[in-house]
């Protein structure tokens, strides 16, 4: 009996390395960070600035709960990158959408989407009011309260309460901070 909790004991620590093996190695997020890293990995801007056109569906629009709502749903795709509009939250002075981005990264090479500059110093960013557009279904421009980037390739918008009216049927985003990189292994 001793001896099979020996070998349970074992076979269970080397599952467990395993897993942390893969996830600091193979995972789609230890891959992404070896490439906006450089580690292995060659990188090239291929266009500053991408336009990106999505739409935010009225069903996903939290007008009365003042929980945050996870809707979870791509709202956007490009290549190897697709654009996840994570969470909604009513926070009873705006609605807020909040965005992130999932990757599907061949290890070898191919293309993705940041809202951010590589540079072999580090990243930065620049951003200013134009770079996230709100439209209603009928193309009018609608303006947007507080917004904001971060961290990594989250970005989020509020719309006021004086808009709720512009959006309630949906509304389109025009968001314009992607940089779009390729990348090879080195």
């Amino acid at each position: 009996m001793k001896k099979i909790h020996s070998i349970l004991f074992f076979l269970l620590l080397f599952i467990m390395a395993g897993v942390f093996i893969y996830n600091e190695n193979f995972s789609e997020d230890a891959v992404k960070e070896r490439i906006i890293n450089q580690e292995g990995y060659i990188i090239k801007l291929q266009k500053e600035s991408v336009p990106t056109e999505f739409f935010i569906k009225p069903e996903w629009i939290s007008f009365t709960s003042e929980e945050p709502q996870t809707i979870d749903q791509v709202v956007f795709k490009d290549d190897q990158t697709n654009v996840v509009l994570m969470e909604v939250w009513n926070r009873e002075n705006d609605i807020y959408f909040s965005f992130g981005s999932e990757y599907k990264l061949d290890r070898q090479s191919g293309d993705l989407l940041v809202n951010y500059i590589i540079s072999p110093d580090g990243f930065s960013s620049t951003s200013g009011m134009n770079d996230v557009l709100l439209f209603d279904v009928n193309h009018n421009e609608i303006p947007h309260g507080q917004w904001g980037t971060g961290p990594a390739e989250q970005f989020g918008f509020g719309v006021n309460p004086e808009q709720y009216d512009a959006i309630k049927e949906g509304f389109f985003v025009q968001y314009y901070l992607f940089n779009k990189y390729s990348y090879k292994k080195d």
